[in-house]
Formats: structure tokens, sequence, C-alpha cells
């Protein structure tokens, strides 16, 4: 006997009195919701399950179970409670699979397709009672895949919009999210200085430079009691990081390019390439050849700029002459006539330069110079101190400027067009006080940058003397390190020595044979 419809529910197309509407005709409820969907549209799991269950009672269909899934992408299958799903459906527990709408158990055209094989394997049916789809007629299965078609093409266009939003943000030197960088906060989507990581930033740049390893770096934070993230210890890869992460110096990273950000540096962009040169020299360092080439990647000729690279020739009793060649003598296009100079003779003249320097005689000019220098820094200084003054005052000013207009509009009353303009004027004196403070900040930089140009005398005599104290050096490979930490690179030719010390901001020449 068929079962008796009511009017009022209209038949699944294709259904059949067989399998009407008793309560054999079991069906599963899958729910689905990310939590950014349920964030922006409402369209909560409980929202969900309570119109589902209204349909299924109202077509007086048996739920077998109801599957949620909580904060779960449909751009892949890999979701608990989906899984489940197609184990009943493989067990032919249920009859139909009943979702909301269509998306909320696939946006993947293939992975939808796979699952309606499998239905249809299992005679299941598909109901979906947003877009009124049943996959028991041609037409509802073309339709459903038309439809499907559709919600891929607006998911991969929403992809593209949002991809290209990000691009754009990027190239305003926006932070676009992500891991946070450590030495900074993350407020209103902005990358904003933490003050208590940025003492440690400044400590691992500061000490890297001084020591050349990372190794070391990572002693020092531990016997500090400076800790990563979340309080861990560290991990020599995460200071490489820090070390080689252009944020700090106020860039912005993303798909590839590197943009000018917004946010404030926490390192001065000499300091960061003082310690990427370091990076690109260790290699060199650590693993020299055997010909105690102690200056090569250091020494460039006047003539042409080409670096010197070490080489050698044998005569005809089998022993060996090592020198220093340009390199542009072998390139046709250079074609540089400049000779070449002996390990013995250059090695010797430098190191008799450097030795020379910890006597007070020969390192007076420099101090001369230095004096000079730190005066001209501390006359920027104060300018930009009285720059960062002045702007703090305007802010002030705009703040009280503001208060009465809060308190304006408190206290009396106007009609809404008045009020409407008295808030747009608060408004823009809010873009303007951000303006101003993001000012203020990058002024503070520049101070900090400016006292960062001041040179401490007396380090860089102690440096000397150090050095001198240390020579000979036990190895070769110890007496490179401290070479590299005072000499950034020689100019050369037969007359005189261009030597740009890495203290110095600028060369200091000094004759090839001794005075």
């Amino acid at each position: 006997m068929k079962t008796q419809r009511t009017k009022k529910a209209p038949p699944l197309c294709g259904e059949t009195g067989e399998r009407g509407l008793g309560g054999e005709f079991s069906v599963a409820v899958y729910i689905r919701v990310s939590t950014e969907r349920q964030a922006n549209e409402g369209d909560s799991l409980e929202e969900q399950e309570s119109e589902l269950k209204k349909y299924c009672d109202f077509r007086k269909f048996a739920i077998h179970q109801i599957y949620i899934e909580r904060g779960k992408s449909g751009g892949n299958t890999n979701r608990p409670e989906y899984q489940k799903l197609i184990k009943d459906i493989q067990g032919r527990k249920i009859k139909a699979v009943v979702v909301k709408k269509l998306d909320r158990l696939s946006r993947s055209l293939l992975d939808f397709e796979n699952l309606m094989r499998l239905m249809n394997e299992n005679d299941v049916e598909f109901i979906s009672i947003k877009e009124n789809f049943d996959t028991t007629t041609a037409m509802g299965k073309a339709m459903l895949r038309v439809a499907l078609v559709f919600a891929q093409l607006e998911r991969e266009q929403t992809l593209e919009r949002l991809s290209d939003v990000m691009n754009y943000r990027a190239t305003q030197g926006l932070f676009n999210g992500g891991f946070r960088p450590f030495g900074y906060a993350i407020v209103e989507k902005e990358l904003v200085p933490y003050q208590k990581e940025k003492q440690v930033v400044e400590v691992i740049f500061k000490r890297f430079i001084e020591t050349h390893s990372t190794t070391n770096v990572k002693q020092y934070l531990e016997e500090n009691g400076l800790k990563y993230l979340e309080g861990r210890t560290w991990d020599i890869r995460q200071i490489q990081r820090i070390l080689q992460n252009s944020v700090y110096i106020g860039k912005i990273k993303w798909a590839g390019q590197e943009n000018e950000g917004v946010h404030a540096p926490l390192i001065t962009e000499s300091t960061f390439a003082r310690a990427q040169k370091i990076f690109s020299e260790s290699e060199f360092t650590k693993s020299r050849g055997k010909t105690h080439a102690m200056f090569a990647k250091k020494l460039f000729c006047s003539h042409c700029g080409s670096p010197m690279a070490p080489s050698h020739s044998v005569n005809r009793y089998k022993t060996k002459y090592y020198y220093y060649r340009c390199t542009g003598s072998k390139n046709k296009h250079k074609n540089c006539g400049q000779k070449h100079f002996s390990f013995e003779k250059l090695d010797g003249r430098l190191f008799q330069i450097l030795l020379s320097l910890s006597e007070e005689q020969h390192f007076r000019p420099i101090e001369n110079k230095l004096l000079k220098h730190n005066e001209q820094v501390m006359t920027q200084i104060t300018e930009q101190e009285k720059s960062s003054l002045h702007l703090d005052s305007v802010l002030n000013q705009l703040k009280i400027k503001k208060d009465k207009y809060l308190d304006t509009l408190l206290s009396s009353q106007f009609l809404s067009k008045e009020r409407e303009l008295i808030n747009t004027k608060i408004n823009e004196m809010e873009a303007e006080e951000k303006q101003l403070k993001t000012a203020i900040l990058k002024q503070q930089f520049n101070v900090t940058q400016a006292k960062e140009e001041l040179i401490n005398i007396s380090e860089i005599k102690k440096q000397f003397i150090g050095y001198r104290s240390g020579y000979p050096f036990s190895g070769i490979n110890e007496h490179r390190v401290q070479l590299s930490k005072i000499i950034e690179k020689i100019v050369c030719n037969k007359d005189n020595l261009d030597i740009q010390f890495m203290a110095l901001p600028w060369k200091e020449r000094f004759d090839m044979k001794p005075t």
C-alpha cells in the first residue's frame, strides 16, 4: 500500500511510494561552517541544524545521524565528520544526504564528483534545500554540476580578489598578518615595537657583529636569561632568521618582493648591512685554501675595481710563488694593466699599518677626524631633537583642540547636520593625530640612528691595541677573524693603499712603502 502524501509536502523528484515518507527513509544531515563564515554571515551551526531538522520533520524523514563539522574548510575532504559520512554511505546506512546549501558539503568540483559517484553506487540521494536540488533525475544532476562549477568559480575569484588586496597592502608597506616577528606586537593589524623584545633584538645584532658567531649569541642570551617567544629557549636558526630578516630595518616582504614598511624599524640599515656581510664572508672565513691569502675577498684593484684574487706561479725548481692578481687583467673587456702583488710584500705592509695604529703618533690624525665627525653628528642630533619636540607640541595642541570639540558635542544641543559636521572634524583631527604620532616615532628613530653614527674613539683605540697584543696569532683562522672585524675593504695600486676600516665611515690612505 502506497503511503499517502500531504498536500503541503511536495515529493522529491522521482520519489516513489516504496521509498516514501515513512520512518524507513533514513537520511544523514550534514552541517559545516567555517569560523570566518560564521562570524561574517551568521550562518551558524545552530541555525543550520534547526532549519534542517524542521525540513526533515516536515518531510517525515528519519534522521540517522547529524554530522556537525566545526571550523573546517570545504576546499578538501580532510574533515572528520565528512569521513564518517562516507563510511555510512558505503555501509548503506542512509538513503539520502541532506544539507542546507551545496557548498556546505563541498567547494571542490572534483571532490563532489567523487562523492556523487559513491552515492550513486550505493543508491543514496542528495538533497540541498536552499537550491532545491536532487539527484534522482538527469536534469537535477546536470543543474547540480553547473551550480558547483559556479560555486568553485566564485571561490577562486574571491581568492584572486584577496590576493590583489594583500599585494596592494604590501606595496603600501602594511603588514599582512601571519607569524609575529620577534620584537614587534600586532596592534590593529599593524606592527608596533614591543619594548621588552626590541632590546633583545638589539642585543642579538650587537653581539653577533662583535663575535661573528650565532653560537656565541645563543650562549649570551641563555646566560643572561633572555628568552624567545613564550619563554622558550633560543635556537641558532631562530637567531639567524632574526639577523637576516629585513623587517627590522622597516621593510615588508610579500610574494618575493620587498617594500618600504610603515612600521618603525628596530635596527639601523648600517647595522643590518654589517650583519649580512658577516654571513656572506662566513664560509670564506671558515674554509680558506692552503695559499694563506690573508686579505683575499678584501683586496680590490684601483684601476678597474675588480677583486684581487690569490694566484701562484712555479719556477723551474718547482718552487711556488704566491701573489694577488687583478681578475680584470684576465677579462678582455676590462684589460686591466695593474700588476700583481706578492703575498709577502702586500700582507707585510698591511700588518705593519695595523700594528702602527696602536701607537699614539700614527693614530692621532685619525682621532682628529673622528672628533670632527662626532661634532657634526651631535649638531644633527640636536636639530632632530628640536624637530621632535616641535611635533610633540603640535600633537598636544591638536589633542586639546579635539577634546574641546568632544566637550562641545556632549554638552550642547545641535541639529543633526551640525553634529555630523563636528564628527567629521573630529575624525579629521584623529587622522592627523595618527600621522603626527607616526612622524614622531620616525623622528625618534632618526635620533637613535644618528646616535649610532657617533664613533667611540676609545673602542677603536682598544681594537688596534688588541690586534697588536694578539699578534702573531696562534692560528691562521683566528688571524682572519680578527682582520674581518677591523677591515672591510682595501683598494690598492703600486703607490698607495686605501683602507676602509669597519669602524670608520671613510677610507684612510697609506703609502705602499713605509715612510
